[in-house]
């Protein structure tokens, strides 16, 4: 474009070029103007360009205040004759040697001052120093190695996480810079959740990048007229038509079984996109539909979800969440559970909806993972008898390879990386397993033994409300402080991470391996130490006997250590707690039923009649009952305000004045368990020496018979 003077004002004309004027580099481009008033002076060896106007009469040191001198120096060797961009790219290279020159010089003035490193030429910030040295810094770059971006790696260091676990480890690589679906198994606290949401959150921020440099290019090309290049036409007074708002798209959708799980799951991605513009919302039953609506409307781009209340508000024809069939990810966490028939239909529903759209099926990014994802365990037996009755019905037990076939049929997955950490036996590398064999009347002994003899939290998992209820009742008495979780026995099982848990007791024999293994889960999370007791009776032999063998146990779990003599103690205290629970249970029923009978008669507006003499008996009962109630709580009060476990108990002559308690050292039951553990093969070859000494005797015997018959 050519710029010249009309009648006093400035302004454009078109010129024509000739040849290809942008050929080449022209990245630092920005416009071309063609100079009409301006002469070459030389000056030390060097041409400069000195631009003039009429008012200045071509004079140097005449500048027009409207258009101050602007000048280009050019070395020597560069012609003036030459075209213009081929020196502005002899000047851009001689521009880049020059930096290049100042960097080196700037180098050397690099001085060491008091152990702190200075530059006299340039001012670096220090926040950029430090953060720099934060994020490649040598736990960093086992991440950075995996694929994980630099905001994601800030937000793992701040929560400690130095090291990628074993499935992280496996998962990412594939995930992030292969694209690849994947199945996933690992035991629980393995570190899954972060396995399928760092490559979630890796690939919004790509697509989101993409899309915004997208929408720049768009812009930059309508700016662009055909016959105006390098003119931006600029329109004003235009009206955007209100219905033509930006709606965020829906990127990645997780699944889970549990609200429980899907909050903890909330919890973990929110602190690892805490340095990004991510936003996250979690969608789940037992939450007021209007303040999940609320939340959609801000246009998360990812919702953890419960299939229930996703597919009602589908349904109810949330704008948000009908983007669900062009999700770019899929997750889908405690895998197992979630496809089992009758729990949870809508989970089916809701992946028919999901996959209506084949083009942006193929194109979907899906994670699919669980802790027991390929086990199998027996037909329970309420199937067994109906496969009896209709014998035209037949069930039968998958192998692992159709489970694994039927998940992806399902989910819609095609030839993903399949990913099994899991060992044999299905439960963490770091859990130490045992159990105590004893009858069902001694298990509350054993029980309330374990919870004083070792310190720590401990869980204890039931197999019925009414067994749970008896326990916390019981467990109240005895002043262990029970916190009872009953109709979410499954819930608490699964997925959770529950802080601080050591010790997992079964107190019944789970009924399923699958069971076990995420009960068990629950400890020796996060690559901590953690012990799981399995207290079985002998009518439980056969759940138990099943238990092993799903899960591949050629041997039985080792006995877990207990001492006999110290069972005395505890045994006192819980039979004096099990007559107050009978004792309180009985005055709570009779105050309850004589209760309803006078409410009955007052609401009829009947007088009952009653003997003297049945009431004086029934009052004496009362008595007699709160009497025997009140000496036996005064009794197990000062059985418990004494150490139960002295220094230098013997059994017969328990020294109950010394204040030392057994619960205040350090010792731990893991600690115990793998002691005994490593004392299993010295006492195995005692034993087989034992065995073959009474063997060799009785042969001995046995021959010195034979001798003497034939003599």
């Amino acid at each position: 474009m050519t710029k010249k003077k009309h009648n006093n004002l400035s302004g454009w004309k078109p010129l024509k070029l000739e040849g290809s004027v942008f050929s080449g580099n022209v990245e630092d481009l920005i416009g071309i103007e063609e100079l009409t008033d301006y002469k070459l002076e030389k000056e030390n060896d060097k041409t400069e360009i000195v631009i003039c106007n009429e008012e200045s009469n071509n004079k140097k040191d005449k500048v027009s205040p409207k258009r101050k001198r602007s000048s280009i120096w050019l070395e020597n060797d560069i012609d003036v004759n030459e075209p213009l961009l081929k020196k502005a790219k002899k000047l851009k290279s001689k521009k880049k040697k020059l930096k290049r020159k100042n960097d080196e010089k700037d180098s050397k003035c690099l001085s060491s001052k008091n152990g702190v490193v200075t530059n006299s030429n340039n001012q670096f910030s220090n926040e950029y120093n430090d953060e720099k040295n934060d994020i490649y810094d040598n736990d960093a770059q086992k991440w950075h190695i995996l694929g994980v971006p630099t905001p994601i790696i800030k937000a793992l260091k701040d929560q400690k996480f130095h090291n990628p676990t074993h499935i992280q480890a496996l998962t990412l690589p594939p995930a992030i810079l292969g694209r690849r679906d994947i199945l996933g198994a690992a035991e629980t606290g393995s570190g899954k959740t972060l396995a399928f949401g760092i490559p979630i959150i890796n690939g919004i921020l790509e697509l989101k990048n993409k899309e915004s440099d997208m929408e720049f290019r768009k812009k930059t090309n309508e700016s662009f007229n055909e016959n105006n290049i390098g003119c931006v036409r600029v329109i004003n007074n235009v009206k955007m038509n209100e219905t033509q708002t930006y709606m965020k798209p829906l990127y990645a959708l997780i699944l889970t079984p549990t609200r429980e799980l899907a909050i903890q799951i909330k919890n973990h991605l929110t602190k690892a996109v805490k340095y990004t513009d991510i936003k996250i919302a979690v969608v789940l039953g037992g939450m007021a539909a209007v303040k999940q609506e609320r939340i959609l409307n801000k246009e998360p781009e990812i919702v953890i979800a419960t299939p229930g209340r996703l597919w009602e508000l589908i349904q109810q024809g949330n704008p948000h969440l009908s983007k669900v069939d062009s999700i770019k990810y899929l997750a889908i966490d405690e895998t197992d559970r979630m496809l089992e028939k009758g729990h949870f239909q809508e989970l089916q529903q809701l992946l028919e909806k999901i996959n209506t759209n084949e083009r942006k099926l193929r194109e979907r990014q899906t994670f699919v993972f669980s802790a027991t994802l390929t086990m199998v365990h027996d037909i329970p037996e309420y199937l067994e008898k109906k496969k009896r009755k209709h014998s035209k019905s037949r069930i039968q037990k998958l192998t692992p390879d159709q489970k694994l076939q039927k998940i992806m049929e399902l989910v819609g997955i095609k030839n993903p990386k399949i990913i099994d950490v899991t060992k044999k036996s299905g439960t963490a590398t770091n859990l130490t397993e045992c159990r105590i064999a004893c009858t069902i009347d001694h298990k509350d002994y054993y029980l309330y033994y374990f919870l004083k003899r070792y310190s720590g939290r401990t869980l204890v998992f039931c197999n019925s409300i009414g067994c749970v209820k008896r326990l916390a009742t019981l467990l109240g008495i005895l002043d262990c402080r029970p916190l009872p979780l009953h109709a979410t026995t499954d819930v608490a099982a699964r997925g959770l991470d529950i802080p601080n848990v050591e010790h997992v007791i079964h107190y019944q024999v789970p009924r399923t391996s699958e069971s076990y293994v995420h009960r068990s889960g629950r400890t020796a999370r996060a690559q901590k130490n953690g012990i799981t007791v399995l207290m079985m009776e002998p009518s439980e032999k056969q759940y138990y006997s099943k238990l092993c063998k799903t899960l591949d146990r050629t041997e039985d779990l080792p006995m877990f250590p207990v001492v006999d003599k110290l069972l005395i103690a505890v045994k006192e205290r819980v039979d004096i707690a099990r007559e107050i629970d009978k004792l309180e249970l009985k005055y709570r029923r009779d105050n309850s039923q004589k209760s309803w009978l006078r409410k009955a008669v007052e609401e009829m507006d009947l007088v009952l009649e009653e003997d003297e003499e049945d009431l004086t008996t029934e009052m004496k009962e009362i008595a007699d009952l709160k009497h025997r109630l009140k000496i036996k709580k005064h009794q197990l009060s000062s059985l418990t305000s004494k150490t139960i476990f002295p220094k230098g108990f013997s059994g017969k002559y328990p020294d109950i004045n010394t204040e030392f308690k057994l619960n205040e050292d350090h010792q731990k039951a893991v600690d115990v368990m793998k002691k005994a553990i490593e004392e299993i093969p010295a006492k195995k070859k005692k034993r087989n020496e034992k065995s073959n000494i009474k063997k060799n005797s009785f042969k001995t015997k046995v021959k010195r018979k034979k001798n003497r018959n034939k003599v």
